[in-house]
């Protein structure tokens, strides 16, 4: 009787599944914008009516279920988020390394094309990839000093060290970290030893003159929503990031106030 129930169970869970993924990647349209060295980068674009858009999540193609999920639910919501594929635009592997290798004119041009849609203008990364938006985004800021600032940035389980940390040394970041004026809000995992470094990292932020909020997320580790053996906080906060996402943007606001 158990294992009949199980199977049952097993079927209507794959079920859902098919059914929710034969929706989950559409996007309303996929722009391509062309950089000062000819490269192309592919944005599929969410779109929705509100005044907010959000740039980032994807620089792995666009292969992240929960990053597209939470993508379209955002839209529901009246969020914009353009996802850019940052990897394919420059040829490089989906590792780590290729990271530092990206140039910042691309998600300039992905910034001030955003721009002409007047909505307030928002960024997401996590982990690595954290270094990008904060390196393109100081360049950004001194190329158009005069204008308005960005609404901000979301830094998931952001890893900005540039070096591998020593027990009782301060840790050595990335020359991008400190060098923005950004609004950011710092999210990182409870259960990960990262999060004794948070205040330390969000004093680091603040030398250029961002207002840093930092959370952390009970019960849950780095890279929660890329986890393949996620545990039950973390498969309910992945159900629930669009959530997080806005409350992050609700922080961001009040920078502005």
């Amino acid at each position: 009787m158990y294992q009949s129930f199980q199977k049952i169970r097993i079927f209507f869970l794959v079920l859902g599944l098919l059914l929710a993924s034969s929706n989950l990647f559409a996007s309303d349209q996929i722009k391509t914008i062309t950089t000062d060295d000819d490269s192309e980068i592919d944005i599929r674009i969410f779109s929705a009516t509100g005044d907010k858009l959000l740039i980032g999540f994807a620089c792995d193609q666009g292969s992240s279920v929960a990053e597209e999920k939470t993508s379209q639910s955002l839209a529901k919501d009246g969020i914009e988020v353009w996802m850019p594929d940052m990897l394919s635009a420059y040829m490089l592997p989906s590792v780590r390394s290729s990271l530092s290798e990206i140039p910042t004119d691309g998600l300039i041009k992905i910034i001030e094309e955003a721009k002409k849609t007047k909505k307030k203008i928002y960024l997401v990364a996590s982990g690595p990839d954290t270094e990008l938006i904060l390196r393109a985004v100081a360049d950004w800021e001194e190329k158009h000093a005069n204008e308005e600032l960005l609404g901000g940035a979301i830094l998931m389980f952001p890893r900005l060290n540039k070096t591998k940390p020593e027990p009782g040394k301060a840790p050595i970041y990335q020359d991008a970290v400190g060098k923005t004026k950004l609004p950011l809000i710092v999210l990182e995992g409870e259960r990960t030893p990262n999060r004794w470094g948070v205040g330390h990292l969000t004093n680091s932020l603040k030398k250029g003159g961002s207002t840093v909020y930092a959370k952390l997320i009970p019960d849950v580790r780095g890279y929660f929503f890329k986890r393949n053996d996620p545990n039950v906080p973390e498969d309910l906060v992945t159900s629930q990031m669009s959530g997080l996402v806005k409350a992050s943007l609700f922080f961001l606001g009040k920078a502005h106030k």
